[in-house]
């Protein structure tokens, strides 16, 4: 449901008890909810129902008495009212500084984007400075205007806060100053504020120069901030004035909706109208505050009309304060109908009047994190079978007749303490939390057979509608709902590729499924060995064949468990790798490497090498994180050498290409690791930006006894030393493997016969 409506809605509420049948009707055709608005007791909370057999009693006293209580009824309702305003107040304020914050990163992207797009103008521009001519700048700036909204202009700024092109933009305002003075000092722009001149009124933002040789330069891009004030316009509701104003110089104005902008483009409010505003919240990274005031004569309105409404019920004495009572009491009920109804919107289905996705999550997770240890609960994951078809042959309108008629007889056949849902088009999920897991399956088929039994007239008879369904015991092995969601999904899969028209038990022998638990353990293990530091280094040393002084080690991970077992890596990168979580242990494995180097007594020209996956690879603030290491721990670039596979860098050519040419670029080396193992090595050798090659241990480890290995190895090697590059051959397990690998030259050698990898520390 869209904010401003709801808040229309609250705001109302005293519209309500006036109109409550056409706005009901509104809610009933628009969100389908059914809600029956009678006048029962039952509903109303037990402090209002206390406070209205208070008002009957008042019937039999004096008048005087009567006027008295209706004054005071009067005055409270105001500060109740009142305490509704301020509650959407602090609602209307929190969401205009999500949007402006939520604006101006869009603007900082779009800078960004349009950088990389116009790169090469940019670079010229940046390189000719006081020699570029308007029409180059104009090129860029009518590119600029067309790509982002509201641009006015650009300038090029350099570490000392210059603009290169102010031949042609003018100098800066001091305002304008200021800023981008703070900017180069911080590092980043804190502090944005509003530029005002005689003519014109705008906001700079400032991003770094996206350009080869633009180090320290920044692009200053202004814009019109017709934004800031449609979005004050947008959420200013009545009685409501919104100012924007300077948090480091008091009481001035930036934008208003109170009265024309330019009528406050200079004016400082006094303490006095400063004391009148009800929130003021300041703006992060801004130098703006947020103020909200109600009009002046709101309060003094909601007096006055309630002292007139007073005294007409007072002169109207018992006729008037009975049907006064009967009209509040209706009040009540419908305003709290109408929360109710809200609410039910927000936690149901438009369509079916099923619970939403996001309630059946949090009724999950309730369940989940309630109910751990005492394995209680089943959760289902049901799914038509080719519900498509009908879409597409009958229409999406019997689609939806039949998910209405299959969510009234699922809801009807299941107990009442059953959560049911509507996940998406044709997906239901359920949850029993009291039932138990020896009857799940049967009871998972008998909604199979419902399923099957329920026909509607559109549909022929012989066209049957099944269903897979998912089951998932939630016992102790459960750690949160998205594990459930997971599991359910991988059995409801396993189902229909079984053929359909059946149930799977998540927790069974089928090899899948075991597999798919295995890797929800081991990554619950990942998240908390990364929580618990519990991840080792290990090293092992890569020894020169040709007498090369300095030394050479790979950097290698282990986990330990809870009970202090050694894990070995393939036990768990592979799960970290198919489900996003590689990226943080290699993050974890670059900053303790980093850690250790710092403390260790080797020679300062010791070279480690870290292994990277292809998901880090293609994580694009990689370079940025890496660089903040090197800064932090003061560690020479040439000393890390990142080992990327063969198969991670083609599957990732484009952004290992890029990662690998921006670190090769600050001093780090890559090695190409297990070298021999794709169908295209030779061909993507060329262009892969590697100045170690390491042969796959499968071609070394039986060299000695196997010549086409041995030829293979000859091959790599001539290859290698026509490039340029150094080779490394792993799983060296013997002296007659050396001793071959130093006849062919080969310049480094790796494996247990060398040296077994030993805890670093």
């Amino acid at each position: 449901m869209p904010q401003a409506e709801y808040l229309n809605l609250i705001f109302l509420k005293d519209y309500l008890w006036l109109n409550n049948q056409r706005l009901l009707h509104f809610i009933d055709n628009k969100y389908s909810c059914r809600c029956r608005l009678k006048p029962d007791n039952a509903v109303i909370p037990q402090a209002s129902r206390k406070a209205l057999n208070a008002l009957k009693s008042v019937v039999v006293l004096t008048s005087f008495l009567i006027l008295g209580l209706l004054i005071w009824q009067s005055f409270s309702a105001s500060k109740i009212h009142q305490s509704y305003q301020a509650s959407l107040m602090d609602s209307v304020t929190e969401r205009i500084l999500s949007e402006y914050q939520e604006y101006f990163s869009q603007l900082r992207l779009e800078i960004d984007l349009f950088q990389q797009k116009q790169l090469n103008e940019l670079e010229n521009l940046d390189k000719l400075g006081s020699k570029a001519s308007s029409k180059d700048y104009m090129q860029v700036l009518n590119a600029l205007r067309s790509n982002i909204d509201d641009t006015r202009l650009f300038a090029l700024i350099d570490n000392d806060g210059v603009g290169s092109l102010k031949h042609i933009t003018g100098d800066f305002l001091p305002d304008c100053e200021i800023e981008i003075a703070s900017t180069i000092k911080s590092g980043s722009q804190e502090r944005l504020f509003l530029h005002r001149n005689k003519n014109n009124i705008h906001f700079d933002l400032l991003q770094p120069l996206s350009t080869a040789d633009g180090e320290g330069h920044f692009i200053f891009v202004a814009f019109e901030p017709k934004v800031l004030t449609s979005l004050l316009d947008k959420f200013q509701l009545p009685h409501q004035q919104l100012f924007l104003m300077r948090s480091d110089h008091k009481g001035e104005i930036e934008l208003t909706t109170e009265h024309d902008n330019s009528k406050y483009s200079s004016m400082i409010l006094k303490d006095e109208d400063l004391a009148s505003f009800n929130f003021i919240k300041i703006i992060p990274n801004t130098r703006w505050q947020l103020a909200i005031r109600l009009d002046p004569q709101y309060s003094s309105n909601l007096y006055q009309q309630g002292l007139l409404k007073a005294l007409g019920i007072w002169l109207i004495l018992t006729l008037m304060i009975y049907a006064f009572y009967r009209g509040q009491k209706l009040r009540f009920i419908n305003h709290l109908q109408v929360k109710k109804a809200l609410v039910y919107i927000d936690n149901h289905d438009k369509l079916t009047g099923l619970s939403n996705r996001a309630h059946f999550d949090r009724k999950l997770s309730e369940h989940v994190r309630d109910n751990r240890q005492e394995n209680k609960g089943v959760a289902l994951h049901i799914d038509i079978d080719k519900f498509q078809v009908i879409n597409n042959s009958f229409g999406y309108a019997i689609g939806d007749k039949f998910l209405n008629v299959a969510s009234m007889e699922l809801k009807n056949f299941l107990p009442e303490n059953t959560i049911v849902s509507r996940l998406g088009n044709d997906e239901f999920a359920i949850l029993l939390p009291t039932l138990a897991f020896n009857d799940a399956k049967g009871f998972a088929h008998e909604i199979r057979v419902l399923f099957q039994k329920i026909q509607i007239q559109e549909l022929k008879k012989e066209n049957n509608i099944t269903v897979s369904v998912g089951v998932v015991r939630l016992d102790s092995s459960i750690f949160d709902a998205a594990q459930v969601f997971l599991s359910l999904g991988q059995a409801v899969r396993l189902a229909k590729e079984k053929g359909r028209n059946r149930v799977q038990i998540y927790q069974s022998d089928d090899k899948q499924l075991v597999l798919h638990a295995n890797e929800m353990e081991v990554l619950h293990d990942i998240t908390q060995a990364l929580k618990d530091n519990r991840f080792i280094l290990y090293r092992q040393k890569i020894k020169s064949l040709t007498n090369e002084k300095h030394a050479h080690f790979e950097v290698l991970v282990r986990m330990m468990s809870k009970q202090g077992r050694l894990i070995p890596p393939n036990d768990f990168i592979p799960a970290a790798e198919k489900y996003n979580q590689v990226k943080q242990i290699d993050y974890w494995v670059i900053e303790n490497t980093f850690k250790l180097m710092l403390l260790d007594h080797d020679d300062d020209e010791t070279i480690y090498s870290i292994n990277l996956s292809g998901l880090t690879i293609a994580d694009r603030d990689i370079y940025d994180h890496v660089i903040m290491l090197f800064a932090k721990y003061k560690i020479s670039p040439q000393r890390i050498c990142f080992e990327v596979t063969e198969t991670t860098a083609i599957s990732h050519l484009k952004s290992a290409l890029h990662f690998m040419n921006q670190m090769r670029e600050f001093g780090c080396s890559f090695s190409l690791d297990d070298f021999g193992s794709g169908l295209s090595s030779f061909s993507y050798l060329q262009q892969l930006p590697v100045n170690i090659i390491k042969i796959d241990g499968m071609f070394v480890r039986d060299m000695d006894t196997n010549e086409v290995n041995r030829i293979f190895v000859e091959n790599i090697k001539r290859t290698a030393t026509a490039m340029k590059k150094k080779v490394v051959a792993e799983f060296v397990e013997n002296a007659e493997i050396e001793k071959m690998l130093i006849e062919i030259g080969v310049d480094y050698g790796q494996g247990f016969y060398i040296h077994k990898p030993e805890p670093w520390s």
